[in-house]
């Protein structure tokens, strides 16, 4: 029998996914000029073991903190603070891409991204549907065991839905093309443990 592998080749297309710094001076009658930078993710992702914890009926939305999400639309802004009136930090343009929620106001996410930078989100713009970021070339499983049958391979920035992972630390994973199968919890961003 012939052994199909498919390659995902969702890669950040300059990244689409791009981070974009905006400039530090501005007036509030002068909208901040976004400068677009281009990054990759870096050769090791941010810590998630340093964020305080907060118990879900100690928080306004009712979800523990930290907790994953993702982005809901393809731009989003990042502020320096929970409100409009806060200068623009970052602007996020991939959506789906997996964050950390670290606090939050009632209308409002600090989140963390892959890089370790932190801004505050409109909650409007957060989905709660669980996605990764492959942090290096990845070949996907038909079972968790490295031994079973290659079912596809993802490059280095792709975005996968997260199914579920084992106490082996295999995670199952999604494309949008409806591809699955298993691979290890290390190499995706947004499938570590919080707790």
């Amino acid at each position: 029998m012939k052994r199909f592998s498919f390659i995902l080749s969702l890669a950040f297309a300059a990244m689409s996914s791009s981070l974009a710094a905006a400039q530090d001076k501005h007036t509030d009658d002068d909208p901040p000029r976004v400068k677009r930078v281009v990054k990759d993710i870096p050769a090791k992702a941010a810590r998630l073991d340093n964020i305080y914890r907060v118990k879900a009926a100690k928080t306004p939305s009712g979800f523990p903190v930290p907790r994953y999400v993702s982005l809901k639309v393809g731009r989003v802004n990042g502020r320096m603070g929970p409100s409009r009136k806060h200068r623009i930090a970052w602007q996020y343009r991939r959506k789906g891409l997996p964050l950390v929620v670290v606090a939050e106001t009632e209308m409002w996410r600090k989140v963390r991204d892959v890089t370790g930078d932190e801004s505050w989100i409109h909650k409007p713009a957060l989905s709660g549907i669980r996605r990764v970021l492959v942090l290096e070339s990845a070949a996907l499983h038909s079972k968790a065991k490295d031994t079973a049958r290659i079912t596809a391979l993802v490059e280095r920035n792709a975005l996968l839905d997260l199914e579920e992972c084992n106490e082996s630390d295999w995670c199952k994973v999604k494309s949008s093309d409806g591809l699955k199968g298993w691979t290890q919890r290390y190499k995706l961003w947004g499938a570590q443990k919080l707790y």
